[in-house]
Parts: structure tokens; C-alpha cells; sequence
């Protein structure tokens, strides 16, 4: 890939300089162009599915040609569009790209086979390319901001799927009529979930910004009902008659802070 990449480096400076020749049509130098981004996209979809290592932090070979890619359109930005500006071409290359490398992820991901890991090997792999760029600035503004947008979706949908039922336990009804055994079945499966994802590894930046929306989601509604519960005179019966001591809202964040291995 490397090896292509300087023959497109070149390719790409001799098209800057023929483009303006008589000899060459308006639309006839971008379509080259069109071309030879068609082939980065064929390099991305041939790479294999099978992911080897079954590890959500696995950083897929396509995530890394199109870093490669990404370069390349950085170092010939300039006359890239000079060039495709002749015609011939709707959107942006890096956009193009980047859609080839989500349908290349939304593939690999099926791998796994929870959905919690597929969220996290989708969301470590976009959240890579995302660095690369605060790097090095090799994404054009709005398609970052579509990844963004995007890492925003998988993460509601992680939420979603395993953090989210658990309000059940302290909200809605749970919470006009606290008992003690639903802070018990709130306890258990919240438990269960944490244990479950300890040793789940997920990037830095992406990893802080999880454990913030995990507490920020349950922690209120947790202190909500250990108030309710302590208020509601029906509830004492519950409490002494329990040796189980509750989970402090203090203690619970520590253990979300906890989620992820370090």
C-alpha cells in the first residue's frame, strides 16, 4: 500500500501539471482522479472480516490503509482540488472514504458476538481515526463532525442496551413506591453488567467519556430512590429486615469509574 501510495503521490503532480494542457479535457484529469479513488476504496472492502484476535481494541487493517489514505489526500490536498474542480466529481474523496471504512467496520463487527463488544470495536476504530486527525488536521471539518455524530449514535446505542433498562429498578413506578427489593434487583444486575465489562479495552479518551455517561445516566436516579426509599415510612420494614448493606451513590460511581481495563 505504501509502495502505491508514492506512485499516487507522483500521479497526482503530474496531473497537476497536464491539467491545464489543451490536450486533456475538462473532465477527463478528475476522472483519473475518480479512479484512482476508487482503487483505495477496492484496497479497503478486500481486506478480511475475520478478526483474528477476538479483542474489541483490535484497530481493523482497513482503519489503518485509510489512515494511510488520509495522508496522501493531506499531502496533495492542494492540488487534489484544484484538480477535481475541473468536474467530474460530487463529494469530497475523504468522504467517500470514510463511508467505505463504516460499511468495511459494520461488517467486521459481526465478529463479535455481544452487542456491547461491537459497539466497542466500532467506537475504538472510529475514535482512532478521530485522533489521528486532532494530530495532524486530515479530515476536512465536516466529515469529522459526521464521525462525531457517529460515535455519538453508537454510544446511545451501547447505553442503550445495557445501562438504560436498569432505570427501571429506580424510576417511574420503582420511585413512587420504593422497596427495598427493587434497589436489590437494581444492585444485582448492575453488578453483573460491571463484572461482565472490567476487562473490555477501550481507548483513553473514548474510555473517560464512557464512564461520564454511565454515571451521569445512573448515579442521579440513584440518589433519587435511596431518597425516596428513606423516606417512605413503608420501606423501614424492608431495611431491617435486610442484612445486605446498601451501595453507597459514591461507591457506585467509583465502581463505573473502575469499568474498563486500565
Amino acid at each position: 500500500m505504501s509502495q502505491q501510495l508514492t506512485v499516487f503521490d507522483t500521479l497526482v503532480d503530474v496531473l497537476f501539471n497536464v491539467r491545464g494542457l489543451r490536450f486533456s479535457g475538462s473532465g477527463e484529469v478528475a476522472g483519473i482522479i475518480n479512479k484512482m479513488v476508487n482503487a483505495f476504496k477496492g484496497v479497503i472492502q478486500r481486506t478480511s472480516n475475520d478478526i483474528r484476535s477476538n479483542k474489541e481494541s483490535i484497530i481493523h487493517p482497513a482503519t489503518f490503509i485509510l489512515i494511510q489514505v488520509l495522508e496522501f489526500f493531506h499531502r496533495n490536498r492542494d492540488m487534489i482540488q484544484s484538480i477535481l474542480e475541473t468536474g467530474g466529481y460530487n463529494t469530497g474523496p475523504c468522504s467517500d472514504m470514510l463511508d467505505c471504512l463504516v460499511s468495511k467496520l459494520k461488517c467486521a463487527e459481526k465478529s463479535f458476538q455481544k452487542k456491547g463488544q461491537r459497539c466497542m470495536f466500532f467506537l475504538n476504530n472510529i475514535n482512532y481515526v478521530l485522533q489521528k486527525n486532532c494530530h495532524s488536521g486530515l479530515l476536512p471539518p465536516n466529515v469529522e463532525s459526521n464521525l462525531v455524530s457517529l460515535i455519538d449514535q453508537y454510544i446511545v446505542s451501547y447505553l442503550e442496551k445495557y445501562w438504560v433498562p436498569l432505570l427501571r429498578y429506580l424510576d417511574g413506578d420503582s420511585l413512587r413506591k420504593p422497596r427495598r427489593l427493587s434497589l436489590d434487583k437494581f444492585t444485582g444486575e448492575f453488578f453483573t453488567i460491571c463484572y461482565s465489562q472490567m476487562t473490555w479495552k477501550v481507548q483513553t479518551v473514548l474510555k473517560g467519556r464512557l464512564r461520564q455517561e454511565i454515571v451521569d445516566l445512573i448515579v442521579p436516579k440513584y440518589v433519587n430512590f435511596l431518597r425516596a426509599l428513606e423516606e417512605n415510612p413503608r420501606s423501614w420494614f424492608d431495611r431491617i429486615s435486610r442484612e445486605k448493606p446498601m451501595c453507597t451513590a459514591a461507591e457506585l460511581e467509583q465502581v463505573i469509574r473502575g469499568l474498563f481495563e486500565r
